[in-house]
């Protein structure tokens, strides 16, 4: 079993190139749509998507700003020493870096540079999927309005069955091409059940410390028939469901079996229960929302199958 993202740490440690994961059945997104989507690069090589929760604060997946996992020095950027983590933020167009200068003024987003980074205590560094889960704090506050995480008075607006939205700048079909513009989707959220029944382990020989699926910090959603899904470079994109006055997040894009396979859902992080939530909050306070709300229908219109895309280095959602 191969999985859809790459951990960043190997890509980054090893040297190695890893191909980009996209939106995988989807449609280009409308310019302005989702103001809060982030595109990431990590020393100006390696790719990864993430949604502004607060004017200063980006989540993000952990495998793709830590090769080492939590440490006593989480106030810097983590996965290797002077790590350079840039951010556009509200891009339309795929952002395509520079080697030498990063975004240079062309992103067609607010550009932003890390201050810090934050890791999830309980990820486990290179091998991990649990608690797959990192906050960049930016060096200067964003004008583009924030999403909120649900809050726990809000658990109803993601009950299994949810149609959920994914977004994300990764590759439109595994070791794909990336997409010239924002891709977006829409999948069910699962049964814990059957996640847990598609990821016994991460892979064959892979201690179950590091790989499977288990409910207190992973969540997954995709259709049985598969189809529809995030993918490489889609790593920490967002996972949203609809409310009274717009979206809150609830998930990250974490890993899954390549990408839109029959059987395999895409696997996020459980980032709007118990066991995330409050870390995220304590690192990145106004995060939550305090709403107390019921399902509603979707704030926009539906979409389609989409596309997306990545520059080289990109994680692939194997993790993604």
């Amino acid at each position: 079993m191969t999985l859809r993202t790459l951990l960043a740490a190997c890509v980054l440690a090893l040297g190695v190139t890893a191909p980009a994961h996209a939106i995988v059945g989807g449609n280009d997104a409308s310019p302005g749509e989702y103001p809060y989507i982030a595109h990431i690069t990590i020393d100006r090589a390696f790719q990864c998507t993430g949604t502004l929760v607060t004017p200063t604060h980006v989540v993000t997946a952990a495998h793709c700003t830590s090769i080492s996992g939590p440490t006593l020095f989480t106030s810097v950027p983590l996965g290797q020493p002077g790590q350079l983590v840039e951010l556009t933020i509200g891009a339309h167009k795929t952002p395509e870096p520079y080697l030498d200068a990063g975004y240079n003024g062309e992103s067609g987003g607010e550009e932003h540079v890390a201050k810090s980074v934050s890791v999830a205590p309980g990820y486990l560094g290179v091998g991990s999927v649990a608690s797959d889960v990192s906050v960049i704090e930016l060096a200067r506050p964003s004008a583009k309005a924030p999403v909120k995480i649900a809050g726990p008075g809000e658990r109803s607006l993601w009950s299994p069955g949810t149609l959920a939205t994914i977004a994300g700048f990764g590759v439109t079909e595994f070791e794909g091409d990336t997409p010239d513009v924002l891709q977006e989707a829409r999948v069910p959220i699962v049964e814990d059940s059957v996640a847990a029944e598609a990821y016994p382990y991460l892979a064959p020989g892979v201690d179950a410390l590091f790989g499977g699926f288990e409910n207190k910090t992973q969540i997954g959603a995709g259709y049985a028939r598969g189809g529809v899904d995030s993918c490489q470079g889609d790593s920490g994109g967002p996972l949203l469901v609809p409310a009274s006055n717009g979206f809150r997040l609830v998930g990250d894009t974490s890993y899954g079996y390549e990408c839109a396979e029959p059987g395999y859902p895409g696997i996020y992080g459980r980032i709007a229960d118990s066991t995330l939530r409050p870390w995220i909050e304590s690192v990145a306070p106004g995060s939550v929302s305090n709403g107390t709300t019921t399902t509603t229908t979707s704030p926009t219109k539906p979409k389609g199958p989409k596309s997306t895309s990545t520059t080289s280095g990109t994680a692939s959602r194997s993790l993604r």
